[in-house]
Parts: C-alpha cells; structure tokens; sequence
C-alpha cells in the first residue's frame, strides 16, 4: 500500500531523479525506523508539495539549508504539527547523505555551541543514544540556554531552579503532552552532564518538573496472569496474523520485553539450537536472552519442542 501510495505522489516526472532518489531512500529509512504506514505517507505528502515548490523555484536539491526549509513555511498556506520536523528530518537525512553539507557546528567558538557539541558527543559516545534521540533533545537544551543567557554573559553555574521551572511552565500548555514529557527528559539529561562534568556544583536534574498526563490515569499498571491468558487466546492462530500477535504478546508478557525491542526483531536473532534470543535494547545495547519457556509457544514456526514447564504468567525481564 505504501508503494503504491509512493507512486501515485511522487511520479517519475514529476520530480529530478536526484530528488526522487532521495524522496525513495528517505521512504525507505523512515520504515526501517518503526513509523507506521500513515505517518510516513502524510510525511511523504508533505515532502511532495516541497519538491514540486523546490521545482516552481527552480532550486536544486543541493541548494537545501535552513532558510530554503523557512522560505517554503512562510508561503505555505497551512502548516500542520509535525511539518517542520519532517522537513529538518529531510535535511538531516540529505546531509547524511552527502547531498547537502553538514551543519558545521565547530567552526562557532562561541560558548553556547561549545557545551552544546560537548553535550552532543556525551549523548552519543558515553550514552549510546540514537541520532534521532540527539535530534530531540538538542533544540530543547539550545532554546533553554538561548533564552536563559540573552543579552547575559554565559555562565552556566549562574542557573537555578527557578529559572528550569519557569521555562517548563512557560512552554508545556503551548505543546502536546509526549512534546512537554520529551522536554523535560531532555533537560533533566543536559543538567546530569553539567553536573558529572563539573559544570554545575550541584544536580538541578531533580529541579525539572514533572509533566503529568492524566489522560492515562485510568489504564491499569499490570496484567494479572488470568487476563494475560484471556488476551493471548483471543489471538486467531489458524492465521499468520494471529501468530504474529500471539508471539509478540508472548515476548511482552513472558519475557518482559519493550515494545520497541520487539519491534528491532529479526529472523536471524532467534538461536532455536542455543534456545537464545538476541535483544537490542535502549543506548545500542544487545542482550541475549534464554528461550526455554516459550519453546511451546513457538511450535508453529520451528517445529514440535520439548516445551518443559510453562510459565504461567508475566514475570520481570531476565536482563
């Protein structure tokens, strides 16, 4: 569907190959990332109405940078939630690709960018996160520290906990619930580094607000081991679809995966000769993990095993 859905928007033709090419790897990596197939098609919409304005313009792909990106917003009549993501993601993706040149941060002396970069390669090398994680923390510790310090001389130990807190209440009620909880996790990781680094004498992570989201106050914290069954029995496993649904709640239930963990699934990460199971975790982690208990479970796709005793319900995660 969504190839089809990629053709119908984004005809050869309509677009410069170069630009194609692009539009089509970039496809590619936002499914190889986990988006849905709604997400990357509304993605792909908007980019579409980007390149055919690009083209309008007569501006190539390698003339891509920040105020081509604020050019293209000024004249668009409506601008949806997320747009502007999509497009830094675009570009992101360009400079990933040598297309377009990487943002050269380094040659900005200046003490902002410095900590900022210093924060960049903390998250990356002794944190282990993912780029795309990067990319969702920066602007927010960027845009504290901008207007924290402006027309102020920049000095870090100078930040107190009021000055967290008021931008946290000044900001949150103008985003989504997930964007406000996504930065206060990003503040609450810059002040840590300040403090393991020596910036700051004391830890102001524990000063960051805690954005409440009530709407998820009703939903259960667990499962008991009854309703855990009664869930994995309403899976139809005469189908393929009902199969892979009743693995994937076997592997949340019994094995206390997250569902991000599921997700990175492959083939090939099933060991069935080991009775292993490799997971790839948060921070680029990899955890193997035992598979005797669910040998019954997956008969269907490895054969009639020796289950041994079954588990008979939930249980914390063996890591």
């Amino acid at each position: 569907m969504l190839e089809s859905s990629f053709r119908n928007l984004v005809a050869p033709g309509r677009f410069p190959d170069q630009l194609l090419a692009q539009l089509r790897r970039f496809t590619t990596s936002l499914m190889e990332q986990g988006y849905a197939g709604e997400t990357v098609r509304l993605k792909l919409q908007l980019l579409t109405n980007f390149g055919q304005w690009l083209r309008r313009n007569d501006l190539a792909v390698t003339n891509l940078d920040k105020r081509v990106v604020e050019a293209f917003f000024k004249r668009k009549h409506r601008v949806h939630r997320g747009d502007l993501r999509t497009l830094q993601q675009f570009l992101d993706h360009l400079r990933g690709q040598n297309v377009v040149p990487a943002r050269n941060l380094a040659c900005d002396r200046s003490l902002l960018a410095n900590i900022l970069n210093r924060y960049e390669t903390y998250l990356r090398t002794e944190r282990g996160l993912v780029a795309v994680t990067i990319r969702g923390y920066l602007p927010f510790v960027h845009k504290f520290l901008l207007e924290r310090f402006r027309g102020k001389p920049f000095l870090l130990k100078a930040v107190k906990a009021s000055d967290i807190s008021d931008f946290v209440l000044r900001h949150s009620h103008s985003m989504g619930i997930k964007t406000a909880q996504l930065m206060t996790t990003a503040l609450r990781s810059f002040f840590r580094f300040l403090f393991q680094k020596g910036e700051l004498q004391a830890d102001l992570a524990a000063s960051v607000p805690t954005v409440a989201d009530w709407r998820l106050s009703t939903v259960p914290k667990f499962l008991t081991s009854e309703e855990v069954e009664r869930v994995l029995k309403a899976c139809d496993r005469r189908t393929a679809t009902g199969r892979r649904d009743y693995t994937i709640l076997l592997l949340l239930a019994r094995l206390g995966l997250r569902a991000g963990e599921v997700v990175a699934l492959q083939l090939e990460d099933i060991n069935w000769r080991a009775g292993e199971i490799l997971i790839r975790g948060k921070g680029l982690l990899y955890d193997r993990m035992p598979l005797p208990h669910l040998y019954d479970s997956f008969r269907l796709a490895g054969g009639d095993r020796n289950a041994g005793e079954r588990s008979s319900g939930p249980g914390p995660s063996a890591r």
